[in-house]
């Protein structure tokens, strides 16, 4: 599924809410950036790699793993594997972003 995802298709989705699908409810994640990496060898074809960096409420720590995550318009995105990250710094405080952040890297 997600070989056919590339940072074109999360780019335009920059400041929207993403929903994980958990047993107790769906949590919101906001997508705060999304980077484009380099080049990497998969199965002959070259392909540019990416990553993902969300926010979710300080309230809720979602440890790394394989989630469902649901977006309005891409759908839903099966076994996504994101992990907790150190906040990204806010360039107008010199301070963490509130709130908990999460990577998700595809290559």
């Amino acid at each position: 599924m997600f070989e056919n995802f590339t940072f074109e298709t999360f780019a335009p989705h920059v400041g929207t809410e993403f929903h994980v699908r958990l047993p107790q409810g769906n949590l919101p994640l906001t997508l705060v950036s999304a980077q484009p990496g380099i080049q990497a060898m998969l199965t002959g074809q070259r392909r540019l790699g990416f990553s993902l960096i969300f926010r979710g409420p300080p309230q809720i720590y979602l440890p790394a793993n394989s989630y469902d995550i649901a977006h309005p318009r891409l759908g839903l995105l099966k076994m996504m594997f994101i992990c907790p990250v150190i906040a990204p710094v806010d360039p107008s405080t010199g301070r963490p972003m509130p709130g908990n952040h999460y990577e998700a890297i595809f290559n």
